[in-house]
C-alpha cells in the first residue's frame, strides 16, 4: 500500500520514485529509499570514486560506492527492522486512507479551500473568507494554544502520521484555525 490506488497509474510510468520512510511510515529516524526502473543506471549515476572512503575490494562487494551518501546504507537496515517490529503495510495503508478521508472532510468544509487533492499524504488547505491572511501570525496563535502547523507562504499542510491524529482531532483543529485566522489575522 506504499503506492495508493490513486497514484498507481503515474507511478508506473515514473523511471524513479523517492519515499521518504521517515515522515510516510512513522519511523523515528531518518529513513528513505529510491526505487528505479533501470538499477544499472542508478549504479552509473550514483557511483563516487573516492579510494580513502571506500574498501579496496572492489564495486561487487563494497556497495557504498553504489550509495548516493555513505550513511544511508543503514537505512535498508532501519527499514527491514521497522517492518519486523510493526506491520509497514498496514502503517502505510492507514496514512494514506486517513489522509483521503481528512481530504474529503476538507474540501466539503465551506470554510477552507483544499489545495493539491492528488497529493497522497499531505492535505494542504487555506481558509476562506480573509484576502489575506498573516500565517506566521496563526501559526504563532495556534502555538500558544497547544498546537504546531506546519505551512507555507500561503497555505496550511498537515500530514496524518501519527495515529492519534483522529478524524475528530482534524475537526477540533481546524475549528482551532479557523478560529485564530479570523481573529487573530
Amino acid at each position: 500500500a506504499v503506492v495508493s490506488t490513486q497514484s498507481t497509474g503515474e507511478l508506473a510510468r515514473a523511471d524513479s520514485i523517492t519515499v521518504d520512510c521517515h515522515k510516510l511510515l512513522n519511523i523515528s529516524m531518518q529513513c528513505s529509499c529510491v526505487l528505479v526502473r533501470e538499477g544499472a543506471l542508478l549504479n552509473s549515476s550514483s557511483t563516487v570514486t573516492a579510494p580513502y572512503l571506500f574498501h579496496k575490494y572492489g564495486n561487487n562487494v563494497d556497495i557504498s560506492q553504489r550509495s548516493f551518501q555513505c550513511g544511508r546504507r543503514a537505512d535498508g537496515f532501519k527499514l527491514w527492522f521497522c517492518d519486523a517490529v510493526d506491520d509497514l503495510d498496514a502503517q502505510a495503508t492507514l496514512v494514506f486512507d486517513r489522509a483521503a478521508e481528512m481530504k474529503d472532510i476538507v474540501a466539503g468544509d465551506e470554510r477552507f479551500t483544499l489545495l493539491y487533492p492528488n497529493s497522497p499524504t499531505h492535505i494542504c488547505f487555506r481558509v476562506t473568507g480573509r484576502e489575506v491572511i498573516d500565517y506566521e501570525t496563526a501559526v504563532e496563535g495556534l502555538r500558544q494554544r497547544g498546537n504546531f502547523i506546519e505551512y507555507y507562504v500561503d497555505y496550511f499542510r498537515l500530514v496524518p502520521v501519527n495515529p492519534a491524529f483522529t478524524v475528530q482531532v482534524l475537526k477540533e483543529v481546524l475549528d482551532l484555525i479557523h478560529d485564530v485566522v479570523m481573529t487573530e489575522c
